[in-house]
């Protein structure tokens, strides 16, 4: 057991008076350090609101597209300027992938970087596509960078980008160019070198070894005064001296000499190239044109032969244009139209045709142009210059050109046909009376006996093929002999007139046929008509020959009348024409029987102006 001493029990007394003071102390000062902390909380609070608000506003009002994505690329926030690249507001964006955004083929690329930078945990830039709404794909260059957290775990992507398709694009169109031109320079079968003032050559093209037999390296070492013909090489050096020279004189012609000490006429084109180099150095692109010069030369002289033929042949020829402008017109427009041929060159064809012509014409010369045909004729009327038409025959064939057979004019010649057209519209008026007289009745001018049986052959076939009604009818004029040997043969010419005319106009389709099937016989055939049909048409013929109140002492009535037979296809089961013809006439001969002045039907018994009171309304109606 220890006993405490009056020292130590002082000790722990003052000790306990201490911690008692302190505590005191302590209780009153604690409001004021608890107010002190929570203010200067606040004030770190508000700090910070106010330097997040700065830098979100900064973020937010940037050009430049600011995003916050998990390291999958799912979006966590994204700048208005992003959304707005999009075409969209940012809280429609946020939780979006932004590999949504982005062309499939590039996906991998796009994730191995992502990957690359959230392990390495630096900076990183990135160059690729995306894809807008509208479809449209743009190039972005982006800065990427990875967020960690207190352990040091990646969470989140801080992106960059900008837009860069215009200087992608330029890129791309440079590259393309640089490549394009490279390969144009070393597989041109043309000359291209660079040559000084003095004819020095700097450069040579591949070309030179077959257009010339010369390599390169021989060429180079080769001045342009020594290789030119010696009676161009003043003309030739003159221009490619001076910048004014050359400027005037784009292209020239001269000989150039080949490496077995042959001349090649070439064809060159030269420009300044670097007017700052000490050697003023010009870019020459010289051109083959020995065949193209042979060839010119055999044109000349075929245009020479030619330009004579056409000058003295007695048709008028002609070269129009691509524009359809006359460009040459020989001398025997003059004898043909009246005009010189000055007068007629820069003229269209169309302007001087007749306007019955001129749309037909035009069709022609276009079809010409548009390849739909090498050679045309057409026969048509233009003016002279005493302004009468007269009737031409125009022949016609396309000009093509010697690259691509794509036609770029035409060649023509005109002949006066004036005299033959004549004869020959005189001969179409022949033909056309001929053909009127073959195929009609002369006395009543119906269709003859030919025309109803080949009409009848023809429509008999097509109604037993396709199974639709063809009805006939026979008339008879009555007791017309007994018309004749009474009032005479002139009388009775005059009255199978008026019948046939009668019968004519109780007829009103386009399709049914009148004809005069002999003597005082005519005979009605009526496509698509059935029995019924016919029956009224007949009674209609009937009735429209007794309104026509012709006397005929002769007949009980007093006045001439027909009696009409009726046949139809296929209720009266006609096998050919001829059975159906058959079938009508013995109705005819039923009719005349039963007291003439009436149609029947073929398989009928009683006259049809007695059968039905509302058959006569029809009729008459």
């Amino acid at each position: 057991m220890t006993v405490a001493t009056p020292t130590a029990l002082n000790a722990a007394g003052l000790e306990a008076r201490v911690r008692l003071g302190l505590e005191r102390r302590l209780l009153a000062l604690m409001p004021a350090m608890v107010h002190s902390d929570v203010t200067a909380q606040l004030r770190t609070q508000r700090e910070l609101a106010e330097s997040e608000a700065l830098y979100r506003g900064l973020v937010e009002h940037q050009s430049e597209l600011v995003s916050l994505a998990h390291p999958d690329g799912q979006l966590k926030y994204v700048n208005r300027a992003y959304a707005a690249f999009y075409g969209q507001e940012p809280d429609g964006m946020v939780g979006r992938n932004l590999f949504e955004f982005v062309p499939k083929q590039e996906h991998a690329a796009l994730l191995e970087h992502l990957r690359q930078v959230a392990a390495t945990k630096q900076s990183a830039t990135s160059e690729n596509q995306v894809t807008l709404p509208n479809g449209e794909q743009r190039w972005l260059a982006w800065t990427n960078r990875a967020l960690t957290d207190s352990d040091g775990r990646v969470t989140t992507i801080h992106s960059v980008g900008r837009d860069i398709d215009e200087r992608v694009l330029a890129e791309q169109r440079l590259r393309e160019s640089q490549a394009r031109y490279r390969l144009l320079a070393d597989n041109s079968a043309d000359l291209i070198m660079l040559v000084g003032r003095d004819g020095q050559r700097f450069y040579v093209s591949p070309a030179c070894e077959r257009m010339l037999g010369f390599t390169p390296e021989e060429m180079l070492a080769l001045n342009a005064r020594d290789a030119i013909h010696p009676e161009d090489a003043e003309r030739v050096l003159a221009i490619l001296g001076t910048d004014e020279q050359m400027l005037a004189n784009p292209t020239i012609s001269y000989r150039t000499r080949r490496k077995d000490g042959s001349y090649l006429w070439v064809e060159t084109t030269g420009r300044p190239v670097d007017h700052q180099a000490p050697t003023d150095q010009r870019l020459v692109v010289v051109r083959d044109i020995e065949q193209r010069r042979q060839m010119e030369l055999r044109l000349k002289e075929s245009e020479i032969r030619y330009r004579m033929l056409a000058d003295n042949s007695s048709d008028m020829v002609f070269q129009l244009d691509s524009e359809l402008v006359r460009r040459y017109v020989s001398p025997a427009c003059r004898e043909l139209l009246g005009y010189e041929p000055e007068q007629m060159i820069g003229v269209k064809p169309v302007a001087m045709t007749h306007p019955d012509d001129a749309e037909r014409l035009g069709l022609v010369l276009k079809g010409l142009l548009n390849g739909d045909a090498t050679c045309q004729s057409i026969v048509n009327r233009i003016r002279h210059r005493d302004g009468s038409w007269i009737w031409v025959e125009a022949r016609f064939r396309a000009l093509t050109s010697m690259e691509g057979g794509a036609p770029t004019g035409i060649i023509g010649a005109l002949r006066d046909i004036s005299a033959r057209k004549a004869v020959e519209d005189d001969l179409a008026e022949a033909n056309g009376r001929l053909q009127i007289l073959a195929e009609q009745d002369g006395l009543t001018g119906l269709a003859n006996r030919r025309v109803f049986d080949e009409t009848l052959a023809r429509e008999h076939l097509r109604a037993t093929r396709d199974n639709t009604p063809l009805a006939l009818i026979l008339i008879d004029v009555d007791y017309f002999k007994n018309f004749n040997d009474g009032y005479g043969h002139p009388a009775g010419d005059d009255c199978l007139r008026r019948v046939a005319l009668a019968v004519a106009q109780s007829i009103r389709r386009p399709a049914d046929l009148a004809a005069r099937y002999g003597g005082e016989e005519f005979a009605v055939l009526l496509p698509n008509a059935d029995a019924d049909g016919a029956m009224l048409i007949g009674e209609r013929i009937r009735q429209a020959i007794l309104r026509l109140g012709i006397p005929h002492v002769a007949s009980a009535h007093g006045l001439v009348t027909v009696s009409a037979g009726v046949a139809c296809v296929p209720r009266d089961a006609a096998e050919t024409p001829g059975r159906f013809l058959q079938n009508a006439d013995r109705a005819l001969y039923s009719a005349k029987d039963s007291g003439r002045n009436a149609v029947l039907r073929a398989t009928a018994a009683v006259p049809v102006a007695e059968s039905s009171a509302a058959a006569a309304v029809l009729i008459e109606s």
